[in-house]
């Protein structure tokens, strides 16, 4: 009955294919004619699609289609929302503006261009803080104040940002990029946020931006924006000038599940931040994304004024990695707790592995004048193995004056390069309190190989081992004034001439269990410092070590307390 009554709409001409289905080659939805009782719509129209091709774009990449999208995306907002359709061809854009109800859907082999000229992009100007001053920002897509807006499709968003970036590698850097160069997305004050299996590349800026906003999913998207590709170069901008393609800003955001994703970025990966004393990055879940980067791959900060609360990272891969591996710190006032990392591997990781850290940069953003008391406590690191870490180790740093507090490091298994061999050991790191946050930022290396650590109350290592690809002198974890501290199962590799493999420095209330070195070393843990007291010894294997502890002589040797030993196992 179907087929017969599909006939006889046919034969009367109302169901009828346009010209241009053939002239473009385009897909039938886009061009038959339905009977609606009387009324006659397009197909597309009536399942909700609009058609750019329907609104005059060209889709040839030379010609701008940036008004037929957008008049597109303007119908489909008028008629409560929909599909905004791109398909079968280049799609050359400025600026265009996402409404609410739209989903902007990239078919597989098209691709939506952006400018080649930072001039055909908006200015646009927001109430919402961004950097130290009143900037308008620039943008491929642009939404704020919106609700229930997705980009999806298995095509291609390109930034064009090779084009765009006209600087030579000696010109000067520009700051903020997004003053001078667009993101390819950026939204600002918009619930119900979907990005889905897209791919974004070779932005002029961050490639994507998600400010205060709400329920956000993205999943299964591709991000490939890295303008200098060469790991192994000893400068960044070895190629063309760094553009700031961090992989996917999350400014104080709430409700945000990142799941899937491929992300090659040229500045940070994935990146949590916050510009507002007042908001909080919140209930956030990354998970089996893989990430290389030119800077951090996983990070929470640079940019630290309000919260960050409850935020879940796991079953993620990090490597070739020009910064940190996985970074978490406050430097603006921000209050960061409960984050909770679990399984992920890192491997090429060219400054520090991980970097936790506490600082008092205080810088302000937009017009906001009040900077928040900061803290950063009950953090977890669980199941880690790294591989190929540079020589700047790790690093737990917060202040004498504010410590950072509950912070527990489990199940790590991590090989550094190592290969030094003449170092200071008396090298004091400084303290740098108002100093932006990086794992460079005390030196070209740290005393120890490993774990150096300082101002923390409450600190448990459970299950860490250590060791290094080419002899290195330095012990592997030094801990200075930490209170609460617990070893517990440390297996880390020595040298015969490493002064000891843990040392000590003012530190209280220790508990060092069922812990072993690896190698020839003659001293298992020096202590130093007139504030260290009660540290005990528990259960560990010394076997073939000369010194199982040595005291400094300004402070009581009695400190010490040792308990069930093991010397031999026979």
């Amino acid at each position: 009955m179907k087929n017969k009554l599909l006939v006889i709409l046919i034969s009367i001409g109302a169901l009828v294919p346009t010209k241009r289905m053939f002239a473009s080659g385009q897909s039938w939805r886009s061009h038959f004619m339905l009977a609606d009782g009387l009324k006659i719509n397009k197909t597309s129209h009536g399942l909700g699609v609009w058609d750019v091709y329907d609104e005059g774009a060209k889709g040839d990449g030379e010609t701008f289609d940036t008004q037929a999208i957008q008049r597109a995306i303007d119908l489909c907002h008028e008629a409560g929302g929909g599909r905004v359709y791109l398909h079968n061809g280049t799609f050359l854009s400025a600026t265009i503006y996402l409404k609410s109800g739209v989903t902007l859907f990239v078919e597989s082999g098209a691709i939506l261009l952006g400018s080649g000229s930072a001039d055909d992009y908006d200015n646009t100007a927001s109430v919402y803080p961004t950097y130290d001053g009143d900037y308008t920002s620039k943008a491929l897509i642009y939404a704020e104040n919106v609700n229930n807006v997705s980009i999806e499709g298995r095509g291609v968003i390109d930034g064009n940002g090779h084009v765009i970036d006209k600087r030579k590698l000696t010109d000067a850097y520009q700051y903020p990029s997004f003053k001078y160069r667009p993101r390819i997305i950026h939204m600002r004050g918009v619930e119900n946020i979907q990005i889905r299996d897209i791919t974004l590349k070779n932005s002029a800026s961050w490639v994507q931006t998600y400010q205060q906003c709400k329920n956000i999913v993205i999943n299964g998207i591709t991000v490939d924006s890295r303008e200098n590709k060469d790991i192994e170069q000893a400068n960044r901008e070895h190629s063309v000038k760094h553009r700031n393609t961090d992989g996917l800003d999350i400014v104080d955001c709430e409700l945000v599940r990142v799941v899937n994703c491929y992300i090659n970025a040229g500045d940070d990966g994935i990146v949590l931040k916050s510009f507002s004393p007042d908001k909080a990055c919140r209930d956030i879940v990354i998970t089996n994304c893989v990430i290389s980067s030119g800077a951090s791959g996983i990070k929470i900060g640079t940019e630290t004024t309000g919260r960050f609360e409850d935020i879940l990272v796991q079953n993620c891969v990090v490597f070739d990695t020009f910064g940190e591996g996985i970074a978490i710190m406050t430097a603006d006032g921000a209050s960061v707790q409960r984050v909770n990392v679990s399984n992920v591997t890192l491997r090429n990781i060219k400054r520090q592995a991980i970097f936790i850290r506490l600082s008092t940069r205080n810088k302000k953003f937009g017009t906001h004048t009040v900077t928040n008391f900061p803290f950063l406590k009950d953090i977890t690191i669980h199941n880690v193995k790294g591989t190929r870490l540079s020589q700047l180790g790790c690093s737990i740093t917060g202040l004498a004056d504010n410590p950072l507090e509950n912070i527990v490091l489990s199940n790590i298994d991590l090989e550094f390069e190592g290969g030094l061999t003449d170092v200071d050991h008396n090298y004091q790191v400084p303290v740098k309190p108002n100093g932006s946050p990086v794992g460079g930022m005390f030196g070209n290396y740290l005393p120890s190989y490993g774990f150096f650590v300082r101002n923390v109350n409450n600190l448990r290592l459970d299950q860490v081992q250590l060791r290094f690809a080419r002899d290195d002198v330095r012990p592997a974890v030094i801990c200075d004034n930490v209170e609460l501290l617990s070893l517990d199962g440390l297996m880390a590799q020595t040298i015969q001439n490493t002064p000891s493999l843990v040392k000590l420095v003012n530190v209280r209330d220790v508990s060092i269990n069922q812990s072993r070195m690896i190698g020839d070393g003659g001293v298992f843990l020096e202590v130093k410092g007139e504030q260290s007291r009660d540290i005990n010894l528990i259960n560990n294997y010394l076997k073939g070590v000369a010194n199982k502890y040595i005291v400094d002589k300004a402070i009581e040797e009695d400190i010490v307390h040792e308990f069930g030993t093991i010397e031999d196992l026979n």
